[in-house]
Formats: C-alpha cells, structure tokens, sequence
C-alpha cells in the first residue's frame, strides 16, 4: 500500500484524469442499463408480472397479446387440458381516457379477481374486486381518483397503484373482467360478443401444458409466461441495441485503465527495475499495481453511482427509472474484475523485468 499510495500522491493530476474518465465510462453503463431496464419494464412489465404460469392467444395473433382474439369460450377448453391447474380469460384494448383533467393514452386490462392473469406489483392500496373499481400504474393517478374513457365514458375509481406493470409504455388501467367488458363494448358499439385476447393458466409444467393446448385446442397458441414475453414484437431488438451499446462501453472502460497502467509501468520501468535490484519482489510490485486499479475502480464507482441516482432523480421520461443495487454491485465488481485482469499486461512487463540491468537503469 506504501508504494502505491506514494505513486498517487506524486501523479495526483494522472491518476484525477483517470478516476474522472473510469467515473463517466462507469456512469454510462449504469445508467444506460438502468434505462433499458425501465424501457423494457414499461413495454411488457403487464406480461412479466402476471400471475400466471403461460398464456394462450388466437394462433393468427404472431406472438402478440393485443392482436389477438378469441371466443371466451376457449377459455373452458384450456381449463379442460390435462395439466391445467386453473384458466382465467385476460383481455385488453387500448383507448383515450381523462386522469384527472388530463388526456391521455391508456392499456385496459379486464382480469378474473384471484384467478390467473391477475396483475403483481401492487404499491398501495389494493386490487380491484368490485365492478367500477380499478388499479394503475403511470399516468400520476392516485387512490381515489375517477378515470373516464374517452369517447366511451365509463369511469374507473382507482382503488390500487402498481408498479411494473404497464404495457406499450402507457398508462395501464387493471379492472375486473365485467367492467372490462362494459368499457370494451361502449367503445366498440354493435359487436354481437366482447371477445378476449388470452387466456391465462397455472400449471407445473407450463412448457409441457403449452404443447398439450396447442394439440387439443383448435385455433390457439400457447406459451410459458418467460417465452411470451420474449417473443413481444420489437423487445428483442430493443434488449439488443441497448446492450451493445452497454457492451462497447464496458470494454472501452476496461481497454482504458489497461492501457493506462501499461504506459505507467513502461514509463516506471528503470525505477522497477532498481526496486527489483535491491530485492523487492515481483509480487510486490504486481500488488502496487492491483492496489492502484481499485482505488481508482471503486473512487471511480462511488463517483459514477452518485451521478446515476443524480441523473435518475432528474430524469423526466414518463417511465418508471429506478436504478437496482443488484445492479449497481454487479456492474462494479465486473469492472474491478476486468480491471485486474488488464492490468495483467502490466504485470506480466514487471515479471519480465532483469534486476541484472539494474546496472544502467539511472
């Protein structure tokens, strides 16, 4: 630690630089996963916190719950397949609503109370059980607040707030299946039945159950939750673009402080080599290195997780940003790891460094 520390004090404006660049680069990776992270949440958290173990669509609907429709009356036919514990219909539409005097786009979903399909994820209050009654996530509703559809005119009373459970990045309003049905029908006046969009069901084998009701239901396909909310239109790409670019990054924050302490110890070597000379050893000299990419990693970090929370707080997107410790831990130790191993090019320079030529290193 002695020689480390006193290699900082006298390169303070070097070693600043770096701990600035490693700071931002850190940043960046954190706050670019802490995005994707909410974006994707906001497009299919609905899915993702369901109470369900797999979901059924109309077979033309290509893997996407609002395409679909279907006759309730599948809804017994997937409850009668070998391995279904318990089916419950799930529907959604999206409309115009007023929260509060305020316009805007919403996702309606009508669920079975207790049944599979009902949402997860509820902050206060509580589900929604009677008719008229409904939970929300986004759109800066609060219990006890009217939500009218527009043109429609039905009116929810929020009596539940979620959390990660909006879909297609809109507000999304939960009520029970009858409720549904009467907004859903005085939007779309004349249609002879309300149809629905899944068909939710618990199962210990959801993959194994899937197969079965594509087999003995005509007209459906089936998945796990996890593979439905996978094959979401557009949520590949989306998870794909943000982390390359949280990929690329990461590794020019590692090729960064790998090439900088490259340059240091080749700038040190005369000074390495009469320290070898006189009798330190190599795995002192490799620990001086290891203990200066922590410091400035986790200097670095400390400064980097300050301006992401900083950056959260300030962020006016309409999502729902929260930055994970999980994440914040797992992104530190990845770069300190990775750190250490790049300063193994420097490491390696040291171990191959002759006390003998101490002779001429002046």
């Amino acid at each position: 630690m002695g020689l480390a520390g006193a290699e900082i004090r006298r390169a303070k404006l070097r070693f600043t630089l770096l701990t600035g660049a490693v700071s931002l680069l850190v940043f960046l990776v954190l706050l670019l996963s802490t995005l994707s992270a909410a974006l994707v949440g906001a497009l299919v958290g609905a899915l993702e916190g369901l109470r369900a173990d797999g979901l059924v669509y109309a077979d033309f609907a290509r893997d996407n719950i609002a395409a679909s429709r279907m006759d309730p009356q599948v809804t017994a036919a997937v409850a009668g397949i070998e391995g279904v514990t318990a089916a419950a219909p799930l529907s959604t539409f999206t409309t115009a609503a007023v929260i509060e005097g305020t316009p805007a786009d919403v996702q309606v979903f009508g669920f079975v109370p207790d049944a599979p399909g009902a949402p997860s994820g509820l902050a206060d209050g509580r589900l929604p059980s009677a008719a008229g009654e409904a939970a929300v996530d986004g759109g800066g509703a609060m219990i006890g607040d009217v939500i009218t559809l527009d043109p429609a005119g039905t009116e929810f009373t929020v009596v539940g707030l979620l959390r990660g459970a909006q879909f297609n990045a809109i507000p999304t309003i939960y009520t029970p299946i009858p409720t549904y049905d009467e907004a859903f029908a005085a939007t779309n006046p004349g249609l002879p039945f309300v149809p629905i969009n899944a068909v939710a069901f618990d199962a210990a084998d959801p993959a194994a159950v899937a197969v079965a009701i594509e087999s003995g239901v005509e007209g459906v396909s089936a998945y796990s939750r996890d593979e439905a909310v996978s094959l979401i239109p557009g949520i590949e790409s989306i998870s794909q673009s943000f982390g390359i670019l949280v990929g690329l990054t990461f590794v020019i924050g590692i090729v960064v402080i790998g090439f900088f302490f490259l340059i240091l110890t080749v700038q040190k070597l005369k000074p390495f080599t009469l320290l070898r000379a006189i009798g330190t050893s190599t795995g002192r000299l490799a620990a001086t290195v290891a203990i200066q990419i922590t410091l400035v990693v986790f200097i670095a970090s400390g400064i980097a997780v300050a301006l992401t929370l900083l950056a959260v707080q300030g962020l006016n997107t309409g999502l729902p940003v929260t930055i994970e410790p999980g994440l914040i831990i797992g992104v530190v130790l990845s770069v300190w790891i990775f750190s250490l191993l790049a300063g193994l090019l420097s490491i390696r320079r040291i171990a191959r460094i002759d006390p003998a030529s101490a002779v001429g290193a002046r």
